[in-house]
């Protein structure tokens, strides 16, 4: 086991080195993803309204009604379990993973999870699905945030501590 991975001095060059990782990953990724085409993309094949939070994720709620074929029926936005169990939560996460393949596509960005990671909670017993994305860089900065702060308190509570205790 490497002790030095345990260290203040690591924890803050994680830190500093996944600010940097994210702030080129934003770089790359962010004039696509924060752009109007990119929402108006989302709009036409998931029929998802996106907004932005103050952290810089897109958020939106959808309620599809996916058909067995795998049209979107925008008529009836109610999800039903049929007898085929087509419309359960795996299907539905399914039914968006391939939308946003065809929409990573045309944006022609390859290898799109690798830079925008996308959450899809059920909201509830209602059949609304909650999509964030994010860029996975700042979850990796925000976990390196952490633990950075989590040393710092540690290491200073035991300098003071020291300090006390000699004085």
């Amino acid at each position: 086991m490497n002790l030095f991975k345990h260290t203040f001095i690591y924890k803050t060059y994680q830190f500093i080195k996944s600010i940097f990782i994210y702030r080129k990953d934003k770089k790359l990724i962010g004039d696509t993803l924060y752009s109007d085409e990119f929402k108006l993309v989302l709009k036409r094949y998931l029929n998802l309204n996106i907004k932005k939070d103050w952290l810089g994720r897109l958020y939106g709620v959808i309620n599809p009604l996916i058909d067995i074929d795998g049209k979107f029926n925008v008529n009836n936005m109610v999800i039903e379990l049929d007898d085929n169990n087509t419309n359960n939560d795996q299907y539905v996460k399914t039914w968006i993973h391939k939308q946003l393949k065809l929409i990573s596509d045309l944006f022609k960005i390859h290898r799109l999870y690798e830079y925008i990671n996308m959450d899809i909670t059920k909201l509830d017993n209602i059949d609304n699905y909650l999509i964030v994305f994010d860029i996975v860089a700042r979850k990796e900065m925000s976990n390196s945030f952490k633990k950075f702060i989590k040393h710092f308190l540690f290491y200073g509570i035991v300098t003071l501590a020291v300090f006390l205790f000699i004085l």
